[in-house]
């Protein structure tokens, strides 16, 4: 049973940002709610590939049993792909912060 514990946080902070989503009119609130959605599904994926007793992936003297190195590349390249979404994310929404002098999103969606 204490092994599920290890889940319990991402899928808190999973729920919260699905929260922040639903719930909050803000642009800046809803793209910060998209970051921690994005962090919390990268920490659920890291808890997934991690296995207990599983040794780095260099050769070692009497060590059989490596951890596969794909998950981390992908970890990475997930976190690079979050990065340059939220780049791109934050840049658009200033551009319609400039345009239309609102920040509220259901006013914006009205226009």
């Amino acid at each position: 049973m204490l092994e599920n514990i290890d889940f319990l946080g991402p899928i808190v902070i999973i729920v919260l940002s699905f929260y922040g989503l639903l719930f909050r009119k803000h642009i800046l609130s809803k793209i910060i709610s998209l970051d921690i959605l994005n962090t919390g599904i990268i920490s659920l994926f890291v808890i997934f590939s991690s296995k207990k007793g599983n040794f780095y992936p260099i050769l070692t003297p009497g060590v059989s049993e490596y951890v596969d190195p794909f998950p981390q590349a992908v970890i990475i390249t997930s976190i690079v792909i979050g990065f340059a979404t939220l780049s791109l994310t934050l840049a658009l929404s200033m551009m319609i912060v400039e345009a239309k002098r609102k920040t509220d999103l259901t006013k914006i969606e009205k226009e």
